[in-house]
């Protein structure tokens, strides 16, 4: 493996944050930098000569649109590796397709794994112990699979193999997304916004715009829930569903440091 590694990523709750951030710290102890990069910052690779990393949470059994067109628009390849980190609560289908992509742009797709982590959009109370035994296991995960790429290992198989015509439809259509939008309306509520436009500033897909000094949510959301999940005061919510709530994985922080 090359002494530097181009890592590009996105993080919604932050539970690939949390990720990205341990398996930095691990490189870092083998003597490999790590150039971080923010997928939808409007970064792209121009032509990988390092090592190329990909960390992404899944959504809707792929990924979200905005990071689906990020990884079509890669740059063709002569044969960079490939590693990737997809973070997931329940089943995917997204490394097949990603395969053939990268495969036919010219990369070497080395090695991927999936990592089960707590889901940051609740609609209960939260249960630290499970969330605690949830993040062990994900955080051995990572420090394995860097251990493997180091190694030299090589492994591309999904662990949680989830819906191949959901996947196709959450990559090809706009039907997902549409039925989300109507039943997983974000709005900000008035009387807790503090108006520091955080969530304006963070959107991936510029769907918040300020309007009469409150962030309005317009109808192109790729719901990464970046936006409810770092709202300091929890002002963003689902219109018609109280009882969900969102939290950053800063939240249960004290397990995140294990």
């Amino acid at each position: 493996m090359n002494k530097t590694v181009d890592l590009y990523y996105f993080s919604g709750t932050g539970n690939t944050k949390a990720i990205v951030d341990f398996v930095v710290r691990t490189l870092k102890t083998h003597n490999i930098r790590t150039s971080l990069n923010l997928i939808g910052s409007g970064s792209m690779p121009s032509s990988p000569v390092n090592d190329l990393w990909l960390a992404f949470p899944v959504n809707s059994q792929s990924v979200s649109p905005f990071i689906w067109r990020f990884l079509r628009r890669l740059p063709k390849s002569q044969g960079t590796n490939v590693y990737v980190i997809a973070t997931l609560n329940n089943s995917a289908h997204i490394l097949e397709p990603l395969y053939t992509l990268l495969k036919n742009k010219g990369y070497i797709p080395v090695s991927a794994c999936e990592i089960s982590m707590p889901n940051n959009m609740l609609d209960a109370v939260a249960h630290p112990e499970d969330d605690q035994a949830r993040l062990s296991a994900a955080y051995q995960k990572a420090e394995t699979f860097v251990h493997q790429a180091l190694a030299g290992e090589s492994a591309w198989k999904s662990e949680y193999p989830g819906s191949k015509a959901v996947s196709v439809l959450s990559r090809r259509t706009v039907l997902p997304w549409m039925s989300m939008r109507l039943m997983l309306r974000l709005r900000t509520v008035p009387s807790k916004c503090i108006s520091c436009e955080l969530c304006v500033l963070q959107c991936p897909t510029g769907n918040i715009v300020v309007v009469d000094d409150l962030p309005y949510h317009r109808y192109k959301c790729d719901f990464c829930m970046k936006c409810a999940a770092n709202c300091p005061r929890n002002a963003i919510i689902v219109s018609g569903k109280d009882k969900l709530h969102f939290r950053n994985a800063r939240m249960h922080k004290s397990t995140l440091e294990l």
